[in-house]
């Protein structure tokens, strides 16, 4: 399957703009059909706590954009966006499949307290997993991404391919790129980490959106600027280096995880 990860500079609480970027970055790029196309966390608006913007006409303004994309490109599309529910608002990853319908979502469990999240919005309750062509993905979203036990929850259910979208910001970036390649080795599956560049009003980013094989060798990376990633994964992969190296057979799940 080929994956494409769009990397850019989002524009401050600006759905518009962000959206017609996003548009003119892919415009640069051949998409081959029913590949998976990811975008980061909160695309629409930057990593903004200002519900009566971020939330505003959601989920129906991004599932929108979401779904042109889809049609446009004959491909899934994968991104973050803000919305509420009752009297809730999640930071939502969504699943648009190549006709346009809303496959599945994913809601953040790990709210960041350092940048007051944690106030704002509500944390997801669990996993997801999301079947494309013949992956299982289980995604999450940045700061998601240093709590292993949710990675050990997606292999329980089947995952292959794990998927963090993110405002990952500069000062924190090798982490960032430690962790991704943790994660694909530890779970023997591939990892796509797509994050953003740019600055905001509390945060400075510099991209380094990846994607990793089982191995945890990186196929394809973009450091900092406006750029499309782009690589090509095999299932064949994951069961040829599972069967050679069966780490995952050796887990003490009972041990360790309830």
């Amino acid at each position: 399957m080929k994956i494409y990860g769009i990397q850019f500079s989002p524009v401050w609480e600006n759905k518009p703009k962000n959206f017609q970027r996003i548009k003119d970055l892919l415009e640069t790029t051949y998409i081959i059909p029913n590949s998976l196309l990811v975008l980061p966390e909160t695309f629409s608006t930057g990593f903004s706590l200002n519900t009566d913007i971020t939330s505003m006409n959601e989920p129906s303004t991004s599932l929108g954009f979401c779904r042109d994309l889809a049609l446009k490109y004959k491909s899934w599309i994968m991104g973050g966006v803000i919305l509420k529910e009752g009297d809730n608002f999640y930071n939502r990853l969504i699943l648009v499949s190549p006709i346009g319908d809303l496959c599945g979502h994913y809601d953040k469990i790990h709210l960041i307290p350092n940048l007051g999240e944690n106030q704002v919005h509500t944390p997801g309750i669990g996993c997801s997993l999301f079947e494309v062509q013949d992956f299982r993905i289980c995604p999450a979203i940045c700061y998601d991404l240093r709590f292993p036990e949710l990675f050990r929850k997606g292999i329980q259910m089947g995952a292959n391919l794990f998927v963090v979208i993110a405002c990952w910001p500069k000062v924190r970036i090798k982490h960032w790129k430690i962790l991704l390649q943790a994660r694909a080795i530890e779970n023997q599956s591939y990892i796509i980490g797509i994050n953003r560049i740019g600055s905001e009003p509390n945060n400075e980013y510099s991209g380094c959106s990846m994607i990793i094989c089982p191995k945890g060798e990186i196929l394809s990376e973009c450091k900092e600027g406006e750029f499309i990633l782009e690589a090509e994964i095999e299932i064949s992969e994951i069961k040829s280096w599972r069967t050679e190296f069966p780490v995952l057979e050796h887990m003490k799940e009972k041990t360790f995880l309830p």
